[in-house]
């Protein structure tokens, strides 16, 4: 299971990465893409974040909008999730 950092922690992953660089927090950067994806949250935005090929700027901007939406869900992880079932009209 992947569990989210409360808020404040992802404010401070966020100012952190803005000081530092992706490169220097790329494991919880790893597990904040992970924690969006496995929640189904914003996927272009976890893309976005994970691609070190993209513009630093473009990056940050993708991770402080991958965290407003991680810190505002309540969205279960998809193993969390009930089952959807068809029914047979």
């Amino acid at each position: 299971m992947t569990r989210l950092p409360a808020t404040e922690a992802l404010i401070v992953l966020a100012e952190s990465v803005v000081a530092d660089g992706f490169d220097a927090h790329r494991p919880a950067v790893t597990d904040l893409v992970a924690a969006a994806r496995a929640r189904g949250i914003r996927p272009v935005l976890a893309d976005i974040v994970a691609d070190a090929t993209a513009p630093r700027a473009v990056r940050e901007r993708a991770l402080g909008r991958l965290i407003v939406a991680l810190s505002t869900t309540t969205a279960p992880i998809a193993a969390e999730r009930p089952a959807v079932s068809a029914t047979a009209a």
